[in-house]
């Protein structure tokens, strides 16, 4: 038995190192030896383990650069918008004066091995103009008005969990603020753009661009919305060539009910310029009432536009197509009146109708 041995001094001293090594790395409290060896957990024993954990220095070092490994191997699970602010510990790490101002530098961790740096900056008035917080997979910078103290900028950094990394920009201003996101591949590549334009927490313009390799752009969306009721009011989509020019727009125009009233199509020439435009026009019940088709030759100008009328029911009313020259004057125009030729339809089909009662009889 353990207890029936007779340690000499050297044996004495390794047991008490390693007592040491559980009280500051396992933060074992020194009661619990006493349940293990009564003989070798002693009053006195107890004594000596305090005595060499002040003589050990480098041990407590170890032990801050093992809680140091552990932060930075902390599973997904231990992120750092999962704690609440009551469960940080603000660390004063040190602070650096000079010709700007004071800097101070922070330590946020937890029992949760979970932590990340804080720098403070002051100007030459000790007012705060900036916060910089960094962490394992991310950074972040806000900076401060030294007038009245109000956030001028915010910037954050972070990697996703896809592999991909993300930059946010908010820049406010007096009366709106911009936000700039671009997402890059690990290889370098420019996936996505995003820019909207807010006043308060409403949106008054969102843009968002997917890009395909060699950074061409492949779709963009554009919203507009109204400033003061919030709503949107148009929407845009986008298809790129390969050598970046329009290859088609479409245009979703909405009313104050968020009815789609009026909707664009535009297909484009290789080299650039318009080919055809389609317009729709739609009633309150969202029903087509007009359908314009104008195309246009390489240079820009208008050759042909064909213009169709539709009645609530949906049925065509009237059909025009005009032509034009090389300069855009129109050269001739051929109409059809619908209801005309609906009419006649109807009149000889009553006659019809008649002849075959009278030839049944």
């Amino acid at each position: 038995m353990i207890e029936m041995l007779q340690l000499a001094e050297p044996e004495r001293l390794i047991l008490l190192d390693i007592y040491c090594y559980l009280v500051i790395f396992l933060e074992t409290p020194l009661r619990s030896f006493k349940q293990l060896s009564p003989l070798l957990v002693t009053e006195s024993t107890a004594l000596d383990v305090q005595t060499r954990l002040s003589a050990l220095p480098c041990l407590l070092f170890l032990k801050d650069a093992s809680k140091v490994a552990r932060m930075q191997n902390t599973s997904n699970d231990d992120r750092l918008a999962g704690l609440d602010p009551e469960e940080w510990d603000e660390i004063d790490v040190g602070t650096r004066i000079d010709l700007n101002g004071k800097t101070t530098y922070h330590v946020l961790t937890s029992d949760r091995k979970v932590g990340y740096f804080v720098e403070k900056v002051y100007n030459e008035q000790q007012n705060l103009v900036r916060i910089v917080k960094r962490g394992k997979n991310s950074r972040s910078e806000t900076d401060f008005s030294p007038d009245n103290g109000d956030v001028v900028r915010i910037f954050e950094a972070c990697t996703l969990p896809d592999g991909n990394s993300m930059t946010k920009e908010i820049v406010y201003f007096e009366d709106r603020s911009t936000e700039t996101v671009i997402v890059i591949s690990p290889d370098g590549e420019l996936i996505r753009t995003v820019q909207r334009e807010s006043v308060g927490i409403r949106t008054l313009s969102q843009g968002q661009t997917d890009y395909k390799q060699s950074c061409v752009p492949s779709v963009t969306i554009n919203h507009t919305m109204d400033p003061k009721t919030g709503k949107l009011v148009q929407r845009e989509q986008v298809r790129w060539l390969k050598d970046g020019q329009r290859a088609l727009t479409e245009l979703f125009y909405f009313g104050s009910s968020g009815v789609v009233y009026k909707y664009t199509k535009i297909l484009y020439h290789a080299s650039g310029g318009p080919f055809l435009e389609e317009t729709h026009r739609y009633g309150p019940e969202s029903n087509l009432l007009r359908r314009e088709i104008i195309q246009y030759n390489p240079t820009g100008v208008q050759t042909a536009a064909d213009l169709t009328m539709y009645d609530d029911g949906g049925e065509i009313v009237q059909r025009s197509t005009t032509y034009y020259d090389h300069r855009g004057s129109a050269v001739s125009t051929d109409a059809t009146d619908n209801s005309a030729l609906e009419s006649w339809l109807e009149d000889g089909g009553r006659m019809l109708k008649r002849l075959e009662e009278a030839a049944g009889e």
